[in-house]
C-alpha cells in the first residue's frame, strides 16, 4: 500500500499498488519481500499456482487388523 504524506501530521488515504499472494506463515521476524536499491520494485517470494493437495490415506476397520 502507499500513503501520500503532507506537510505536518497529515496522512491521505491508503492505497493498493499491487495484489499479493505471500505464502502463509508470515510474521514479524519473516518478511516474503524485498525492495529493489531504486525503490521502484518489489521482489516477491509468492505461490506460482494453486498448491497441490497433500493425500491422506484413510485405513477402516483397522482394529481387524491388530487381531491374530
Amino acid at each position: 500500500m502507499a500513503v501520500p504524506v503532507g506537510a505536518g501530521p497529515s496522512f491521505d488515504v491508503p492505497k493498493f499498488l499491487f495484489q499479493t499472494r505471500v505464502p502463509a506463515g508470515v510474521t514479524a521476524n519473516r518478511t516474503h519481500y524485498v525492495p529493489s536499491r531504486d525503490g521502484q520494485r518489489f521482489l516477491l517470494n509468492t505461490q506460482t499456482g494453486d498448491p497441490s493437495p497433500t493425500p491422506i490415506t484413510v485405513v477402516l476397520n483397522w482394529t481387524a487388523g491388530m487381531k491374530k
